[in-house]
């Protein structure tokens, strides 16, 4: 999570080997992030005159990108890097090699979670999702689910939970799959709902939590999904009416929200905070340029700088639609209509972030007139990219 989310906070992203309020990280603490988190076959460790000085790890991932299909995702984990060994190179060997791995594996992107925002821009990742944190005052909220709800335990939804996910994420672009052990992590503690559609299959359900002494009186969300609308609803109307509750607080919600505007003010729903959340970076611009459909169709020559990854350096050609898309290099000779980098790219890829502002930021140069306004309307999306877990 970002370092300046509070603690404790309406906000899950997985399990971290960072201990709270500064206690030591027990041999126990080891264990269970090890069975739970790491894919050990991708996990790479640094080493200095023998000494363990950094670590890093990729997870198998897939991600739902416009058009609704599954790409490969590599999943840049918990990395580390000692603060006596920072500034001579160990990230940056690190990346090569988790990077040179994802291209191996057929991997056409890489994502990661930023815990701060300024590290990961020069190895070619760009932010491509939003996530916001909001609170609503319980009397807000005056309507009753009309649906079957049930609470449960971890277990209970730990057995349903892979399966939903599964379900929404194919629906939503920029969601994730899980990783090895989430649910496992996700259910330990907390408190869990269940909806129930009409035919008795489990729809949407939540994780939330009463934030005690930190926080009288708030609920705190740190998971809530569902497949329909009407299970949406309803989680969001029986959490905003726990007894002896004042508010709920959620993180790690979407940019635009819908139960804004099922609110009579939609006011009462006040974000309190914005930040970027999935960052992407292009392992094979060809490659997934064309694993994503168009909203209209269109072609661009794309003059790519990629440094770090220099395999995606030069002019590609996107001729793409609604139904599909193909990418090559673009034939000799060939004029380019928009100059950009990869990180640059990463943040489009999605459609999640505008191309004007990154225009009028010098981060892309029109060469072609019109060839901005096409890109632009090529990339719309009628739903922000999300993604609801961390990794």
């Amino acid at each position: 999570m970002p370092n300046w989310e509070p603690e404790p906070a309406a906000h899950w992203a997985g399990p971290g080997m960072a201990a709270p309020y500064g206690n030591r990280i027990s041999d126990a603490d080891v264990a269970r992030y090890k069975s739970e988190v790491r894919e050990l076959d991708r996990t790479q460790a640094a080493f200095a005159d023998g000494r363990l000085v950094g670590t890093s790890g990729v997870l198998t991932l897939e991600v739902t990108v416009p058009g609704g299909r599954q790409v490969a995702l590599g999943g840049v984990t918990s990395v580390g890097v000692l603060p006596t060994h920072r500034r001579r190179g160990v990230l940056r060997a690190m990346m090569r090699a988790m990077l040179d791995d994802c291209r191996q594996r057929g991997e056409t992107l890489a994502g990661l979670d930023a815990s701060e925002g300024g590290i990961y821009g020069r190895f070619g990742f760009g932010p491509a999702t939003t996530m916001t944190r909001w609170e609503l005052a319980r009397s807000s909220v005056s309507s009753a689910p009309a649906g079957r709800l049930e609470l449960v335990d971890g277990p209970a939804l730990a057995a349903v939970g892979p399966g939903l996910l599964d379900t929404i994420r194919r629906s939503r672009v920029g969601q994730v799959s899980a990783w090895p052990g989430q649910w496992t992590s996700m259910t330990r503690d907390g408190w869990f709902v269940l909806h129930h559609a009409p035919d008795g299959a489990v729809d949407g359900a939540a994780v939330y939590r009463y934030a005690g002494a930190a926080d009288p009186g708030t609920v705190q969300v740190d998971w809530l999904d569902a497949s329909s609308p009407e299970a949406y609803t309803d989680l969001w109307l029986f959490l905003a009416d726990l007894d002896l509750t004042k508010q709920v607080v959620a993180a790690k919600r979407p940019p635009d929200e819908p139960l804004r505007w099922q609110l009579t003010n939609p006011r009462a729903l006040r974000v309190t905070r914005m930040s970027d959340d999935l960052w992407i970076r292009l392992v094979d611009v060809p490659g997934a340029l064309a694993a994503r459909s168009y909203a209209v169709p269109g072609s661009l020559v794309l003059a790519v700088a990629d440094e770090f990854c220099p395999w995606n350096e030069g002019q590609w050609r996107l001729d793409g639609g609604p139904y599909g898309a193909a990418c090559a290099q673009a034939p000799a000779g060939s004029a380019a209509d928009l100059r950009l980098d990869a990180t640059t790219l990463g943040s489009l890829y999605l459609g999640g972030v505008a191309p004007g502002p990154l225009a009028r930021a010098g981060r892309i140069t029109e060469l072609a007139p019109g060839a901005l306004g096409r890109l632009t309307a090529m990339l719309a999306q009628p739903d922000a990219p999300f993604t609801s877990i961390g990794f």
